[in-house]
């Protein structure tokens, strides 16, 4: 099991690294608003996912939450984020899911409004690019389907594209999904 977590590990992150190049070399800023990333290896009874997004796709705004309703959106994300069952449908009950890695934007308390717009530009600029950052790892008693549902567009209508690059089975791919075709195929 160990050596599987290791293999697994490996080449979640030669996916990584191919994946910053490319994304490097497409464009030199990958904050997209209204679309969001996700990384996958699937070996065996493992599968391990990346998802990252920018802050505004899950919130609504990348600032520190200013109303109630705005902490709580934020304290809710997290809290969904922490746990991997709300980004795919259909994972046996018999997989252990568990948060390898977590990132969230961290906002300064403000002290007022006021000072807020003196200071806006050079703020604001800081946290333009605010992203959630999560991996999971699903580790199964019995292999995952080739196909996965992926939930992201159900809870959050700020992702209008899903950038998803993935390696399973010996095989490798790229592809985008929307919430009009939420499936990735990993075959």
């Amino acid at each position: 099991m160990r050596a599987s977590r290791t293999n697994l590990t490996c080449t979640f992150l030669l996916i990584l690294i191919a994946g910053n190049s490319t994304t490097i070399a497409q464009s030199p800023v990958s904050h997209v608003h209204g679309n969001a990333e996700l990384n996958v290896v699937l070996m065996g009874q493992q599968l391990q996912v990346e998802f990252i997004s920018p802050a505004i796709n899950l919130l609504g705004f990348e600032r520190p939450p200013i109303t109630d309703v705005e902490s709580a959106t934020m304290n809710n994300t997290i809290k969904r984020l922490q746990h991997g069952g709300w980004l795919i449908d259909g994972v046996p009950s018999a997989c252990q899911v568990s948060t390898e890695d977590f990132e969230a934007p961290f906002y300064e308390e403000r002290e007022s409004n006021k000072h807020d717009h003196e200071h806006e530009s050079g703020k604001h600029e800081a946290e333009a690019n605010s992203n959630f950052r999560v991996k999971y790892l699903y580790d199964c008693d019995a292999a995952l389907k080739q196909q996965l549902r992926i939930l992201a567009f159900d809870h959050y209508s700020g992702i209008e594209t899903l950038t998803v690059q993935w390696i399973a089975n010996q095989m490798q791919g790229y592809t985008q999904l929307s919430k009009n075709n939420p499936v990735l195929y990993l075959e």
